[in-house]
């Protein structure tokens, strides 16, 4: 039997930043804002250094330390934690923060937010944070865009999602919008690279083993991907499995 493994596995930087942060930080009285990684095995080894992971700030003590993981968050979590002293230890994907940074500036400007991702996804969430909670978000290309108002928009992407699903999407948005769009190519070279690679593989194989978390945003899209080319394809949480 022949096994052909993809070359782009692992964390990507982010992700390693943020998850070796808190195997070596100092454990007491520190917190994450949600779940450091969609990874069972990695949280709990987390959760065993006493680190504790919270999915509100009302969890947070004041002068505590918390933990922003990769996904990052909107404007008011930091200006809550200054206003509280919780020190801030700043995990934040750097194509993340690119992505903050474009959506708050380009709403500054008055043009309207487009955020094609996961709706309820931390990262989307985030994001919108950053335009007062005013975004439009799109995870279909089926949906209503109609109800972009009569504005210019800036448009960008979850930095982990479908390079296919967002061309279709800007396509639709195109053809039914009179609206000037500017569009923000966000989506992460890493999983792009991951993606072209489980749709190359995914085309030459009997069967794909495809393992993460399986509340994992990405490994759910490489699943996506790779069932599409081949009939046997296999989630797997770990090497357990």
């Amino acid at each position: 039997m022949e096994f052909i493994i993809a070359k782009s596995g692992g964390f990507c930087r982010g992700v390693k930043h943020a998850v070796n942060t808190a195997l070596s930080i100092d454990a007491e009285n520190t917190y994450i804002f949600g779940e450091i990684i969609h990874n069972r095995t990695v949280v709990e080894e987390i959760s065993r250094r006493g680190i504790k992971t919270v999915e509100s700030l009302d969890e947070v003590p004041q002068g505590a330390t918390l933990i922003i993981r990769s996904h990052g968050v909107g404007k008011r979590v930091y200006q809550e934690c200054a206003a509280r002293d919780i020190k801030v230890v700043d995990c934040t994907c750097e194509f993340v923060r690119r992505t903050q940074k474009i959506v708050r500036e380009e709403y500054e400007k008055g043009k309207a937010i487009v955020i094609v991702g996961e709706k309820t996804h931390p990262e989307v969430v985030g994001l919108n944070g950053w335009c007062n909670d005013e975004a439009y978000i799109f995870s279909s290309e089926e949906e209503d865009f109609s109800v972009l108002p009569e504005k210019e928009c800036c448009v960008v992407a979850q930095t982990t999602y479908s390079k296919e699903k967002f061309e279709k999407i800007i396509k639709n948005l195109n053809n039914i919008s009179s609206k000037t769009l500017e569009v923000f190519q966000t989506i992460c070279y890493t999983t792009i690279c991951r993606q072209n690679e489980a749709d190359e593989i995914s085309g030459q194989c009997d069967a794909m083993l495809v393992i993460g978390g399986l509340n994992s945003s990405n490994t759910n899209k490489l699943y996506e991907i790779c069932a599409k080319n081949c009939p046997n394809v296999f989630r797997l949480a770990s090497a357990a499995d």
